[in-house]
């Protein structure tokens, strides 16, 4: 089965609506999509574990998509850290599925704006190389 899970936040609606649209246009033509929403990025990891679990055997990879913007206290760090932490446990806990992380970490909207697009298109790209590779 081709079946990607795309899991993004609810934060940033407009942007992620746009990250998601630039996904879609890339994984689609090839893949079919279960497409979940996390609170935010921390839960991001523990939803895709879910629908790993309940869908056994049902995905070939797992694309996530999600924003962080820093703000005036730790909490950016917190957040970031977790977030990334539990995506690379997740990669590992399920090396036979492809996980890609583009959880974008920015300061401000400038730098959002410029890395939205092109990130979220060279992950999408990444993921079905490692796909590929991984069916080798």
């Amino acid at each position: 089965m081709n079946k990607i899970l795309l899991v993004h936040t609810s934060w940033y609606e407009e942007y992620i609506k746009t990250m998601i649209d630039s996904a879609m246009n890339i994984l689609t033509p090839e893949y079919e999509i279960d497409l979940v929403c996390a609170p935010g990025a921390i839960e991001l990891s523990g939803l895709a574990k879910y629908k790993i679990l309940k869908e056994k055997n049902s995905y070939v990879g797992v694309l996530f998509l999600g924003i962080v913007v820093r703000g005036e206290t730790t909490h950016y760090e917190l957040v970031t850290n977790e977030a990334f932490r539990s995506i690379g446990n997740l990669a590992l806990d399920f090396s036979n599925i492809s996980v890609i992380n583009n959880v974008i970490c920015v300061e401000n909207k400038d730098q959002l704006l410029k890395r939205l697009t092109a990130n979220t298109e060279n992950n999408a790209k990444a993921l079905i190389s490692l796909i590929n590779e991984k069916s080798i």
